[in-house]
């Protein structure tokens, strides 16, 4: 990668990032009074300024499309700037699975760090920590329900991990295998 090309994949990861950060919190409906929760949706609002001015409504689809977007362009802009040539009906499926990755990737770093959180009564009030509990709740309710804790040892974390990687593991390549139909 070139100098240019980095730079460009770095800014485009950035803004990827933001708008998955508020992406998940928007379809979490997590608490927007939190102030870690406010300064995700002050740094996304740059991003989506231009849906706001066009009056279109930022829901959880929209927020998608342009997820979406930045995830493409993350990989094709580069190829761009260097003159290589890449199937672009290959690169969106491509994007697809980079983009599933990136959300199984997210999850996988909040169960972790709610999981050690549990184990330390340190920095519990802390706000990230409320919007880690308030991310990962839903999940681990579907989880708790069908295995509940045994002798007070909640497994769902770890379930949850498992599924996670298996997911990433089994999943995520044959997205990408899909190129080779095409």
């Amino acid at each position: 990668m070139s100098g240019i090309s980095s730079i460009t994949y770095l800014l485009l990861s950035a803004c990827q990032f933001v708008i998955l950060l508020r992406y998940i919190c928007q379809v979490s409906d997590v608490n927007y009074y939190n102030p870690v929760t406010q300064s995700i949706a002050k740094l996304s609002g740059f991003l989506i300024k231009p849906f706001d001015i066009i009056g279109i409504t930022i829901s959880s689809y929209v927020l998608f499309i342009l997820l979406y977007g930045f995830t493409f362009l993350k990989l094709y802009l580069p190829l761009l700037v260097n003159n290589q040539t890449y199937p672009l009906d290959s690169l969106s499926i491509i994007a697809f699975g980079y983009l599933l990755r990136d959300l199984i990737n997210i999850y996988w770093y909040l169960i972790v760090i709610s999981a050690v959180k549990s184990w330390f009564n340190v920095f519990v009030s802390h706000p990230i920590f409320s919007l880690i509990d308030e991310l990962c709740e839903p999940i681990y309710k579907y989880t708790r329900s069908a295995i509940p804790s045994i002798s007070g040892i909640d497994f769902s974390p770890i379930i949850i991990l498992v599924i996670l990687q298996v997911l990433e593991i089994v999943f995520i390549p044959r997205i990408f295998n899909l190129t080779s139909l095409l």
